[in-house]
């Protein structure tokens, strides 16, 4: 079927997830409808170039109405994937992609779910969330990410890099090798997504050179200037770390629950060949050691 993929709706554009599919997309050369339940916020944050509208994803009519003239939409849960409210946005957007036309859906995970990866009530709801939107009427691509480099500045990981030099996430085995993924990376797959021979599958994605936590504390320690040894937290104390960051007990456990099912996979992992990415989808990934001094490097100079 022939594809003509010309304008992109983007739930969530201002997110970590979001912004950096807006950026792509606009790279790309499309149009891009961003939709955002604070326009003002919106229209601060993204380019001017980018149309903004007001919809609330868990009302079917706004996602509809949203949907109206554009050829694809990106989409990702803000909320944990087990809750009715999660299955509710996932049903509003196939239909309003199947009543509107579009040509493709393309879903990040925003947490590691494939094969390799034990069963936990994270993974599982993924996975069924995910099934759901493969099963839709209109084409569509789940990708499946690593963790995200992005959570190396959350500011309590920042705070004691810069007064302990220690470094405390992921609260996984210390010599466990992985692929992390940089959002910039995952939004260049997306956006590839779109019109790549893809439709109907589940995909891992990760940006290029798993380390160990020891190898990523090295690369820490060029751009903040000190030794970063890793001293991971207990799963109890990371659960404990995300109830204060989350302001749920609940959703604690069950992201903690997916770092330990992560933590008992056998041998290294999660891992993904880089290289198949880039050939399939077409396009240049991000190292890690390169994400680290530029991107990590730069947005540390913002901090101060």
């Amino acid at each position: 079927m022939h594809m003509s993929i010309e304008k992109l709706l983007v739930f969530g554009a201002t997110g970590v997830q979001g912004h950096p599919v807006v950026d792509a997309a606009l790279e790309a050369g499309l149009s891009v409808r961003a939709s955002s339940r604070d326009v003002v916020e919106a229209e601060e944050k993204l380019p001017a170039s980018v149309e903004v509208v007001e919809a609330d994803f868990t009302a079917a009519e706004d996602v509809l109405e949203a949907m109206d003239g554009v050829d694809a939409v990106y989409f990702y849960l803000p909320t944990m994937p087990d809750r009715s409210h999660a299955r509710a946005i996932v049903d509003n957007v196939l239909a309003g992609a199947s009543r509107q036309g579009l040509q493709r859906i393309v879903f990040t995970t925003g947490g590691s779910c494939g094969e390799q990866m034990p069963a936990c009530g994270f993974v599982d709801g993924l996975r069924a969330i995910s099934d759901r939107i493969l099963s839709a009427e209109v084409p569509a691509v789940v990708l499946r990410p690593t963790l995200y480099l992005a959570n190396l500045v959350w500011p309590h990981l920042i705070r004691e890099i810069r007064e302990y030099g220690k470094l405390t996430y992921p609260p996984l085995g210390r010599g466990r090798r992985m692929n992390w993924t940089a959002t910039e990376d995952q939004a260049l797959l997306a956006v590839a997504s779109l019109t790549a021979d893809v439709a109907g599958e589940a995909i891992d994605i990760a940006s290029p050179e798993p380390v160990t936590p020891s190898e990523l504390c090295r690369m820490l320690a060029s751009v903040y200037g000190r030794e970063v040894h890793f001293a991971p937290q207990s799963m109890d104390d990371f659960a404990d770390m995300l109830s204060h960051l989350f302001g749920s007990a609940e959703l604690s456990r069950m992201v903690a629950e997916l770092y330990a099912a992560m933590d008992r996979i056998e041998g290294d992992g999660p891992l993904v060949d880089t290289d198949a990415l880039e050939q399939r989808f077409g396009v240049k990934l991000t190292p890690v050691s390169e994400w680290v001094d530029d991107r990590l490097g730069r947005l540390l100079e913002l901090y101060g």
